[in-house]
């Protein structure tokens, strides 16, 4: 059976306007009544654009600004994978700044003047949200694309240190440059009421201090596997504390887990480290005061979408296979045109993924999917999934 990438609603393209035939004129029309009154002059035609203006008009329609982070920093790489991945599909021009990340990202986008999007961390935005840290309405100032992948929070630990409570009063290092990775590690030992020393360090020299003894422990926010912490030494001098989930931490993270087969070093055979992840939110401006942007935006959207998907089956971030374009951010308000696009997007793959079920039935011999029992139907369905992940993922590798 020929592999056919149709699971995912983020790889539907959606189909354009049927043609509508164009109805004929009279054989005979009538003549036109007597004028009355002469018809008014034609107004003149615009003269054409020059090359400057044609090319300013086009670059300021096709392009759109993102506010990321710091370079080193992980959501200027996930801006500079989207923009790599738009430019290979079509028009459209995503450009990333390398912005000061964070809260700073939220006041950008929300005021600054040509900043379209910008990538923020889920936890900033309900640290914002909750304090008014911007003033308020800022959920009326802004709205989102869609919710990116999550990262999840490491605490590289040394010799002693077997709890985050074994980590009161000492020194722990902290992303450097990195504003979102700083507010994570601030809000988590806050919110946990541990009181430690933060120490903005890099992230390599955050672990040899770790294993030297000069620091307690080291916060690295990064999706993994994160390439620093799976070429760690399996010496004993480090270890991954656990940080799970609790109603402390509130909104704005989400369960998540680290596997041996993530760091083999770091963590026994068929071990796993609770922790927790932090999720990149893709937020547009919605100032109702500039309408060009909101149409530009909107235009855009399915290309956005079309370059995730692209990203999903892709060799860049294995992260980008969990994004859900259909997650919703509760408290927050959907660019309306991205929307439309996954309304129409799943009603297309529930008819896509019907036929295809049916074809895979027919290929293995079974019943139709409405003669099956419901027991016997959920499992097929589930062994057709995992085939059809299986077929994406060989398709995208063999090209």
């Amino acid at each position: 059976m020929a592999p056919v990438p149709l699971l995912l609603p983020i790889l539907l393209l959606l189909a354009g306007p049927s043609a509508h035939a164009q109805a004929q004129p009279p054989a005979q029309p009538p003549p036109p009544p007597p004028e009355v009154n002469p018809p008014p002059l034609a107004k003149a035609a615009p003269p054409s654009l020059s090359p400057d203006q044609h090319w300013r008009l086009k670059l300021n329609r096709d392009t759109l600004i993102v506010a990321a982070s710091r370079p080193g920093a992980s959501h200027l790489a996930i801006a500079n994978d989207l923009a790599a991945a738009v430019a290979s599909g079509g028009e459209l021009r995503l450009l990333p700044i390398a912005a000061e990340g964070g809260l700073a990202n939220l006041r950008d986008l929300a005021f600054l003047r040509g900043i379209d999007m910008a990538i923020v961390a889920a936890n900033e935005l309900a640290h914002a949200k909750a304090t008014n840290a911007l003033g308020g309405g800022l959920t009326h100032k802004l709205a989102y694309v869609a919710s990116l992948y999550g990262e999840e929070v490491h605490i590289v630990a040394g010799r002693g240190i077997a709890s985050i409570e074994d980590l009161r009063g000492k020194k722990v290092a902290v992303p450097l440059g990195d504003a979102t990775g700083q507010f994570t590690a601030k809000d988590i030992f806050e919110r946990l009421g541990v009181a430690v020393e933060s120490v903005p360090m890099e992230a390599a020299d955050a672990v040899d201090e770790v294993r030297s003894g000069g620091i307690a422990a080291a916060v690295l926010v990064a999706g993994k596997p994160t390439r620093l912490v799976s070429g760690l030494p399996k010496d004993g001098s480090l270890r991954l504390l656990g940080l799970p989930l609790s109603a402390a931490l509130g909104e704005g993270y989400a369960p998540a887990v680290l596997l041996a087969e993530d760091y083999p070093a770091l963590i026994p055979p068929e071990a796993i480290v609770e922790t927790v992840a932090v999720r990149a939110i893709l937020l547009a401006s919605s100032d109702k005061r500039s309408e060009e942007r909101a149409r530009r935006i909107a235009r855009h959207v399915p290309a956005l979408f079309d370059a995730i998907a692209s990203l999903a089956v892709s060799q860049s971030h294995t992260k980008w296979k969990d994004v859900n374009l259909g997650a919703v951010l509760p408290g927050w308000r959907r660019v309306p045109a991205a929307e439309v696009w996954l309304g129409k997007a799943s009603e297309q793959q529930r008819h896509l993924l019907k036929g295809q079920f049916d074809d895979y039935l027919r290929a293995r011999k079974e019943p139709a999917s409405s003669e099956l029992p419901v027991g016997r139907r959920k499992k097929l369905f589930e062994e057709f999934q995992s085939w059809a992940r299986k077929s994406i993922t060989s398709a995208a590798t063999a090209q």
